[in-house]
């Protein structure tokens, strides 16, 4: 649940509105941060969300899962108490007007040119925003049944909705955007077909959508899954009620462990824990070091998920090529000249039991570039980052250096 307007206004007082403000430089999309707050201590959540959209067209998606880097710059982060800036531009963009105009394509030279984005997650979509804003044809071709990336397929419906990503979709096809999926680069579609029904250029934004591999023994083992092919299993299910999906043969059942930190690795547990699951994540660090915020930490222990610092040593078969569970080290804290941190326990190991286990091993991005011939790459732009927002800011720059390239 997002914030009321009483706790949006008291949390907008809360902002010093620095001389200085230190927030700013932590956001890649350059959004004026304590310009928007002090809108939304009048109350005024339209001229908010005008402020925001100058710089970032969804905020409904930043103000969910932004992983909010400019609350780290923010005065109070060493107090513990940054401003809930991702929590005030939700509330914008929950209750503000669109500002006119947002929608509506404002054309330049490069009118009547036509460009191709592979991927549709945030770097597509936002690519896609600014290129048709300048009044390029703008097509997306995705390759999942549905758009939205690892927005849609990465991240549960209970941080996410899907309303709220369909709604920007729509209003990315209002400025004109065509959206095909089931489109497979490479393979249903190649790059001279693509040239030949007339795009001027090609931008690859497939984003970080593969598994990094783990070399963990027994991540072969079957009801092993890495994180991104969790979800994405999950989620394509999500229309389906969650608790019938859970007693399908084909779904996990019982206990869960998740090996790894970030904010895959929580969602994960958390999707797990809703179908009523009882989980485990455990991780070779510190809960500070969970790579997730507090919000987050408070959420997934107020759901039952258990947080260990442990190490993974081994995941365990039946004996019939099936997880049984994970053999852990307890690790033990210790003080050095450099703080707290943590040490293999000499304790012997534990085997935590598991009939399903979810590897968060972090993600990595498709190399669509080897298909693409030396004599067409100078038509061929690149675009992505390690989080929603990053992705989104690397979306917008590229669209920018690909209506230079056309103008010029």
């Amino acid at each position: 649940m997002g914030f009321n307007k009483k706790i949006t206004q008291d949390e907008a007082r809360r902002c010093p509105q620095c001389a200085t403000a230190t927030c700013l430089p932590g956001c890649p999309l350059g959004i004026d941060i304590p310009g928007f707050i002090r809108f939304l201590r009048e109350g005024d959540a339209t001229s908010a969300l005008e402020r925001i959209k100058k710089e970032n067209p969804f905020p409904a998606i930043c103000g969910r899962v932004c992983p909010a880097p400019c609350e780290q710059s923010c005065v109070f982060e060493a107090e513990g108490e940054p401003i809930s800036i991702r929590a005030l531009e939700r509330f914008a963009s929950d209750f503000g007007q669109s500002p006119k105009g947002t929608f509506s394509k404002t054309p330049t030279s490069a009118l009547g040119k036509k460009v191709a984005i592979i991927g549709s997650g945030p770097a597509g979509m936002t690519a896609a925003y600014y290129l048709a804003k300048a009044g390029l044809g703008v097509s997306i071709l995705e390759a999942a049944h549905e758009p939205g990336g690892m927005l849609r397929y990465g991240i549960p419906e209970f941080r996410l909705p899907q309303k709220v990503l369909d709604e920007q979709f729509a209003q990315l096809k209002a400025l004109g955007v065509e959206v095909q999926t089931d489109v497979i680069f490479n393979q249903t579609m190649r790059l001279d077909e693509i040239l030949m029904r007339g795009f001027a250029t090609l931008l690859l934004a497939t984003g970080q959508s593969l598994p990094r591999f783990s070399d963990l023994p027994g991540s072969s083992l079957g009801g092993v899954y890495y994180d991104t092919e969790f979800l994405n299993r999950l989620q394509a299910i999500q229309k389906e009620d969650v608790a019938q999906s859970a007693k399908r043969q084909d779904m996990p059942v019982s206990k869960t462990v998740v090996i790894g930190s970030g904010s895959a690795a929580f969602d994960a547990a958390r999707v797990s824990a809703r179908l009523g699951h009882h989980v485990q994540v455990i991780f070779e660090g510190l809960e500070e070091q969970a790579g997730v915020d507090q919000e987050i930490l408070k959420e997934t222990a107020e759901e039952g998920i258990e947080i260990h610092p442990l190490q993974a040593l081994e995941i365990v078969g039946d004996g019939q090529d099936f997880v049984q569970g994970v053999k852990c080290r307890k690790l033990d804290i210790i003080e050095s000249e450099d703080g707290l941190r943590l040490v293999p326990s000499s304790e012997e190991p534990v085997v935590l039991e598991a009939a399903t286990v979810v590897i968060a091993n972090g993600r990595q991005s498709q190399d669509l570039l080897k298909h693409i011939p030396s004599t067409s790459q100078d038509k061929v732009f690149t675009c992505g980052g390690d989080s929603v927002v990053e992705a989104m800011a690397h979306g917008k720059t590229t669209a920018q250096k690909i209506i230079q390239y056309l103008n010029s």
